[in-house]
């Protein structure tokens, strides 16, 4: 293709929404894809049914080194727009939890209308077309890769980061920047489970597969979700929350019981039920409440004796209750690039228009989505933000 406007390197949400609106303003663009279809993480996204926004997407919701670059963008292309948008295509939808919103059928039906409104945009799409180099010349910009090559004044690079690389994924966006004089964020893979340390991998093992709501706490935030014990660690959507502000060798704080006082449980106990030992009050719901598994372990942990809870003073009860409140612990890591869902950091903010996502640096080249350093807590969030900053950029290209 020849005489083009504007190349599109990526056709993940954020691509194909930048696409779509630069052709439908008239310019003629060609999104270049290596995968055989449009859509990117799409198909696996939200269980196969794809969380495509959040009704609370704000952006206090975004993780980024200047928390106010993502408004622009959040404004002008909302989580309601795009509920519109995902309703005017038919698709049926529903609200699962917390504002997040879901396909009822299936992530492919978002595939569908992405391909859908390429073809009336009159984008031209370029599939299994791997991307290996940009540069800027005279003329623009030249994009390739083997058997290919494009050339176009305006360049927008939305090939996302290094989470699931089973899917194709890559730091080429990152690359990109950096060869091109651009500064990025550090990086690392976010919305990702927790790996134990080699002391609580002893403690907790053979508790996999257990399940209960916490509070969890690191980098200044708390989330209230289900905590899940795997072979390696803690996951869940708790968990997933939590990584993306943690930082290698801080310590995580989880709440087991969050919204009960234990303090006074247990000083109810002793003075009421106080034939009851440590670990039966663990277990039972107006004491913490700790599935059966946990709670043995627990008592084994952090045994107060099998005796019975008047024998024990205030002052080690209220430590009981600390600790079920306060538990810390310094994760190994978290699991990798290979199950994250998200990147976290990319190209510095600074280095680009937060109204239309143009680099300040280099006139005509425009870096979107995932890509970027803004990205969202778990919940529809990062759709948003790949469909936010897409619409706000093909709407200047």
């Amino acid at each position: 293709m020849s005489g083009q406007d504007v190349i599109v390197l990526g056709g993940g949400a954020a691509g194909c929404m930048a696409a779509i609106q630069a052709g439908k303003r008239g310019k003629k663009v060609l999104l270049v894809d290596g995968g055989k279809r449009v859509g990117g993480k799409i198909p696996i996204s939200g269980g196969g049914r794809c969380n495509f926004t959040n009704r609370n997407a704000k952006p206090d919701r975004f993780a980024s080194a200047n928390p106010r670059f993502a408004h622009s963008a959040l404004a002008a292309f909302s989580a309601a727009d795009t509920e519109a948008w995902i309703a005017a295509a038919g698709i049926p939808y529903h609200e699962k939890k917390l504002g997040q919103l879901f396909c009822d059928r299936s992530a492919l039906d978002v595939v569908g209308l992405l391909e859908k409104d390429l073809r009336e945009a009159g984008v031209a799409v370029k599939l299994n077309a791997k991307v290996e180099g940009l540069d800027q010349g005279a003329g623009g910009f030249r994009a390739f890769g083997p058997g290919w090559e494009e050339t176009a004044p305006k360049a927008v690079v939305a090939l996302g980061g290094p989470s699931y690389p089973l899917l194709g994924a890559t730091d080429l966006a990152l690359r990109f920047a950096r060869q091109l004089g651009l500064a990025v964020q550090d990086t690392a893979p976010a919305l990702d489970g927790f790996v134990w340390n080699e002391e609580d991998a002893q403690r907790f093992e053979g508790l996999q597969g257990l399940s209960l709501d916490v509070r969890m706490s690191c980098g200044g935030k708390s989330f209230d979700e289900a905590l899940l014990f795997t072979h390696r660690g803690l996951s869940g959507p708790v968990a997933l929350q939590a990584s993306l502000y943690w930082r290698p060798g801080e310590a995580v704080k989880i709440d087991w019981r969050p919204g009960q006082d234990l303090e006074a449980s247990l000083l109810h106990t002793k003075t009421n039920s106080g034939y009851l030992n440590f670990e039966n009050w663990l277990g039972l719901a107006q004491g913490a409440g700790l599935p059966r598994r946990l709670a043995e372990r627990w008592s084994d942990l952090y045994s107060l004796g099998t005796g019975p809870v008047f024998n024990l003073g205030e002052k080690a009860l209220r430590k009981a209750a600390e600790r079920l409140k306060q538990w810390t612990f310094v994760p190994a890591g978290t699991v990798g690039w290979h199950k994250a869902e998200v990147m976290r950091g990319g190209v510095d903010t600074d280095e680009l228009s937060q109204k239309t996502m143009e680099c300040k640096k280099v006139p005509g080249l425009y870096f979107i989505g995932e890509a970027v350093d803004v990205t969202g807590q778990l919940g529809g969030y990062n759709f948003q933000w790949a469909f936010a900053s897409g619409y706000v950029c093909g709407q200047a290209v």
